[in-house]
């Protein structure tokens, strides 16, 4: 509690001060979640897929994600937007229900300036920005094993057709990573196999709506493509496209008194083009959840808490990640169980 009225002060000062500076907030957030994954692993009959239960001995991992973000006005500066988001997210992993004390954290800052113009019914918004990712493990999560960063300038177009919206970003880019680091894996090496920088161009299509929309709730659906062509320097580095398509349909119930529910079954399918193999996630999730407005003189801040569950979860892999680049495909099954809150402001 003490964090969260210490976040909406933080809030409500970078609001007043912005004001001053002619410079305007339009936006923070604050986003935390804590996530637990479970696999059959209890008893001789344990088959090492999902659906055994929330026994202590049936923990695989634990995660915990916290992220904040922030968009400010900068009127005095063009009419340009600038925003700022940092995540970090910290892994534990557990054996025969205990934790093994051995960390693994990762820090993302994404900082960039952009404009926005409206073209007819063609909104378009230009980005210039910054992202940077630092890897760390040990006991404390304090000893650095990798980073990456990139820079990344281009635009983003969006028209609303039909009552459906489709997006399309496509923004060149300039990578460095050293260790461990690879970008979220966009690049198919890592700065460990001498994959140091290089140049290259993210695309990224997409299309959203809604199917239905009633009394009864909402159905809706969301399709993204996305491309990442990277190109590292180094006679043995090939040029490699990470390809990470996703389709995801859910039903959210009406709201009662500030409550309300939902359930989304999606698919992920990635691979890259410089290897051979292919890696694709199948996951149901359901949850539900609380949200809250309170006006205030500055803006609305909006509460949200939530929980979810996914009963159905299977990552199929083949010759790409974590099965060490086996041509054997293979299939792993967890069960997952996310709590958080989101507490965000939008500014009159």
């Amino acid at each position: 509690m003490k964090k969260l009225l210490g976040l909406l002060a933080f809030m409500l000062a970078t609001v007043s001060f912005a004001q001053t500076d002619q410079d305007i907030v339009k936006n923070a957030y604050f986003d935390q979640d804590f996530r637990v994954k479970y696999n059959d692993q209890y008893g001789d009959k344990a088959n090492h897929i999902g659906n055994g239960g929330f026994k202590k001995k049936n923990i695989k991992g634990v995660k915990s994600r916290t992220e904040v973000g922030t968009t400010l006005g900068l009127n005095d500066e063009a009419g340009l937007n600038a925003s700022l988001l940092y995540k970090h997210e910290v892994f534990g992993e557990f054996e025969n229900g205990k934790r093994n004390h051995f960390l693994q954290a990762s820090d993302l800052v994404d900082g960039n300036l952009s404009k926005d113009i409206k073209w007819g019914d063609l909104d378009t918004t230009t980005k210039l920005g910054v992202r940077h990712w630092t890897n760390k493990e040990g006991k404390r999560h304090t000893k650095t094993n990798g980073e990456s960063n990139e820079i990344y300038f281009g635009p983003t177009f969006g028209m609303n057709v039909l009552g459906q919206n489709i997006k399309t970003t496509l923004e060149a880019v300039y990578f460095g990573q050293r260790q461990s680091g690879n970008q979220d894996n966009r690049y198919y090496r890592n700065g460990n196999d001498g994959a140091r920088n290089g140049w290259g161009a993210n695309l990224s299509l997409g299309t959203d709506g809604k199917l239905l929309d009633n009394n009864f709730g909402t159905i809706s659906y969301d399709v993204t493509l996305d491309h990442f062509l990277r190109d590292a320097s180094g006679k043995n580095n090939k040029s490699n496209v990470r390809l990470d398509y996703t389709v995801g349909v859910a039903y959210d119930t009406p709201s009662f008194a500030g409550f309300y529910a939902f359930v989304r079954p999606e698919n992920e399918w990635s691979k890259h083009t410089a290897t051979d193999g292919y890696e694709n996630e199948f996951t149901v999730w359901t949850g539900f959840g609380y949200k809250k407005e309170f006006d205030t003189s500055v803006g609305t801040i909006t509460v949200n808490p939530s929980v979810r569950y996914s009963p159905v979860n299977k990552l199929t892999d083949k010759g790409e990640y974590w099965n060490n680049g086996s041509e054997k495909k293979t299939t792993v099954e967890n069960n997952e169980l996310r709590a958080g809150v989101k507490v965000s402001l939008d500014v009159k």
